[in-house]
């Protein structure tokens, strides 16, 4: 076959004839096919993509990641992304926030000001998946960067600027029943000491659709006051599942010092 390939390629009429036939013959034939789509099928998926946003209040961000089992670059067993081994995650994204206060401001007063916040985020964190029976358990750990800037009524209001951090990021999953499942994922960011964490309770209305309660947690140390902050969340979500991604969607109530503001989050993830 490879010497038909050579004389196709050097332009030999009958060797094209012969190679074209040859070529399609291996093509289409059923037994071929057959054990390329049973590879296909058995291979299991190397790479998680995964997006989503989220709106609380006056602010609002997205984000995108992207897990590689290193089995995809050649690096340990052949273990899947699904599967015990290890993998590096990378991601990145963006938030905004905007709010018109009344603040005091010297020479003027107690006056509405136009206060603007945004920011950008990235991170890549190596990281190890185990199973132990119903419990499955990733964790991650890596570098984080970070860039805020600040503004009021349109000028610089003391923006931070970028700065790198150490991150920890711990995900679990536990199976309760075959219709019931618990999910709690934790991390922390030594960049102001940020700490964030969720809990899901879910059921399983139909093998592919689940709901339930939702609850979180952030804290942190406020750059502009240097103190401690936190806020909670509590709210329920909705989940899709098929055999290569899922769909989620969540919305509550978030709490912290200064009000309570409504959120909504909807994520998606992609496995191949």
């Amino acid at each position: 076959m490879w010497r038909c390939l050579q004389n196709l390629a050097a332009g030999n009429r009958a060797a094209q004839c012969a190679g074209l036939c040859l070529v399609a013959t291996v093509v289409t034939s059923p037994g071929v096919a057959r054990a390329a789509d049973a590879d296909k099928a058995d291979k299991p998926p190397l790479y998680e993509i995964s997006g989503g946003g989220e709106v609380v209040g006056p602010a609002w961000s997205a984000y995108a990641t992207t897990t590689v089992a290193l089995s995809a670059l050649g690096i340990g067993g052949p273990a899947g992304v699904r599967d015990e081994g290890w993998r590096l995650r990378s991601g990145a994204g963006y938030w905004q926030f905007s709010d018109r206060p009344i603040k005091w401001v010297p020479g003027v007063g107690e006056t509405r000001v136009v206060l603007k916040r945004n920011g950008s985020f990235a991170d890549l964190l190596l990281g190890y998946q185990k199973s132990l029976g119903p419990l499955t358990v990733k964790a991650y750990g890596g570098i984080a960067y970070a860039n805020e800037q600040w503004f009021q009524d349109g000028a610089d209001d003391g923006s931070p600027g970028s700065d790198f951090a150490a991150k920890i990021l711990v995900e679990s999953w536990l199976n309760l029943t075959p219709m019931s499942f618990a999910q709690l994922d934790a991390g922390w960011t030594s960049l102001r000491d940020t700490i964030t964490a969720r809990a899901r309770l879910g059921y399983r209305i139909t093998p592919t659709l689940s709901l339930g309660p939702e609850a979180g947690y952030w804290s942190n140390v406020d750059a502009e006051s240097d103190t401690g902050v936190t806020a909670w969340r509590y709210g329920g979500f909705v989940r899709f599942e098929w055999g290569s991604g899922e769909i989620s969607l969540s919305a509550g109530a978030a709490d912290d010092k200064y009000a309570t503001h409504f959120y909504a989050t909807a994520n998606a993830l992609l496995r191949f």
